[in-house]
């Protein structure tokens, strides 16, 4: 037992404990480097022609998730900005249109200009849609983000294969693998959870006051008309803190703050359960059982492909949320073809 509990604790010393960090990156040269001297024969596994090759592929398709990820988004925030702006610039044309009589002479270039802002920010809008559609880039990003990932998991059940039977070669595996893929993925889990779950709550936060804010321009205007009639185009500042509301509560839903937050503690929960296990494994491993190694990974692939086509599959979620978009631009757009009245005070 002596021996086992030796066995046991050299491996774990070997590998060491995680970087959060640094340790995403399957980078297979570097950690052979790293491990070669407390661990050589899974610093030989680890620069084999397979794992070389599929760490290179993971580099690849990983960088291209990335660029994809920044376009969508990127893309995809411009357009609910422009859209924010054209419900605005809408909403100020009323004012204005409302005020032509206390402007004066530069009442209708007034007019006219926040008319024009606000076609030119639908038009980008617009565009800007067009291209998050017509590029399909929610699912190009899911698709590629997929593909890598599919390669990671792939790595490292390359690894597992090829430790040899001896009981501190299982070991040295699972310590690797329990580093840099188990620990790692955790990590990730519980930051990407608790960021998306802070969104979350900002987002509804952010949105409540905007709603705030509206309700009581939209009531302060109906009393200041009484007052005087050009006082009700204060309402204007209400349909945009309206607009404001719904372009934080958009872009919560755009990013699947709520479902993403519920997901990834889903995930973070099942491994870390899967952990509890890792000790009993240990000793099976030590022992010499050689199916202990493969029997305690199996799961935790599973629920990391599971994770995978969840996120496949959130492509129609957020399709549905550019949908919404599209519907706001229509609306916001509304103020715009409406012509506004001629001034009459020239002479």
């Amino acid at each position: 037992m002596s021996d086992a509990k030796e066995l046991i604790r050299n491996a774990a010393l070997a590998i060491g404990q995680g970087d959060s960090d640094e340790d995403w990156k399957v980078a297979p040269t570097a950690h052979a480097e790293l491990l070669a001297a407390k661990a050589p024969s899974l610093a030989d596994n680890l620069i084999g022609s397979r794992p070389q090759g599929l760490a290179a592929m993971f580099e690849e398709q990983d960088a291209q998730a990335v660029k994809s990820r920044d376009e969508f988004k990127s893309t995809v925030g411009r357009a609910n900005s422009a859209i924010f702006l054209t419900a605005s610039f809408g909403a100020l044309l009323l004012v204005a249109s409302g005020l032509q009589e206390q402007l004066g002479e530069s009442g209708e270039l007034v007019v006219r200009t926040v008319g024009v802002i606000g076609i030119i920010c639908s038009g980008l809008a617009a565009m800007w849609l067009s291209q998050v559609k017509g590029g399909r880039l929610d699912r190009k990003w899911a698709s590629d983000r997929a593909r890598a990932e599919g390669k990671r998991l792939t790595y490292f059940k390359v690894i597992l294969e090829g430790a040899s039977d001896e009981p501190q070669d299982q070991l040295l595996a699972l310590e690797y693998t329990r580093r840099f893929l188990l620990d790692n993925q955790i990590d990730y889990f519980r930051e990407r959870g608790g960021q998306h779950e802070a969104a979350a709550g900002g987002a509804l936060k952010l949105s409540t006051a905007a709603v705030f804010v509206a309700s009581t321009m939209t009531a302060a205007a109906g009393i200041l008309a009484f007052v005087g009639p050009h006082l009700a185009a204060v309402a204007g500042m209400g349909v945009i803190a309206t607009a404001f509301a719904t372009l934080i509560a958009s872009r919560s839903s755009v990013n699947l703050d709520h479902n993403n937050a519920d997901r990834y503690r889903t995930a973070a929960d099942q491994l870390m359960e899967r952990k509890l296990d890792l000790d009993d494994y240990r000793k099976r491993i030590a022992s010499g059982d050689t199916g202990a190694l493969q029997e305690f990974y199996d799961p935790v692939f599973v629920i990391l492909q599971a994770d995978h086509k969840a996120f496949l599959s959130d492509s129609e979620q957020r399709e549905m949320a550019i949908g919404g978009m599209e519907k706001r631009l229509d609306a916001a757009k509304e103020p715009l073809k409406k012509q506004p009245p001629e001034n009459t005070n020239d002479s």
